[in-house]
């Protein structure tokens, strides 16, 4: 399959092939359940997750390509380092509170 290019929506292609997975139903619970949430099919629910990871999310190429770097250079896979950005995040919030950054927050004194 040729690549795509960088301004083709992923999720306005024709082109799709079915794929079966194995997943503990408490997976596939939780996964309908944030489908419902969110107003979509679980299908449509699983395909914009899986890309946003495999995409940095949507975020603009400067930021993609700043967060690859910082990936590489720590030696980590993707998810490992997903899981390390939530990681420096929670250290954020301990020291900051929940929602410090949020639009009209007012930022703790140090």
């Amino acid at each position: 399959m040729p690549p795509k290019s960088k301004g083709d929506d992923p999720f306005s292609s024709t082109e799709k092939l079915m794929q079966t997975f194995r997943m503990p139903r408490e997976l596939v619970t939780f996964l309908r359940g944030e489908a419902d949430a969110s107003g979509r099919d679980l299908t449509a629910f699983v395909n914009r997750h899986l890309d946003g990871l495999r995409t940095w999310f949507g975020l603009p190429e400067a930021a993609s390509l700043l967060l690859e770097e910082d990936r590489k250079a720590l030696k980590m896979h993707r998810y490992e380092y997903l899981l390390h950005l939530l990681f420096q995040r929670s250290l954020a919030l301990r020291e900051q509170g929940p929602g410090f950054d949020a639009p009209g927050a007012e930022r703790k004194k140090k």
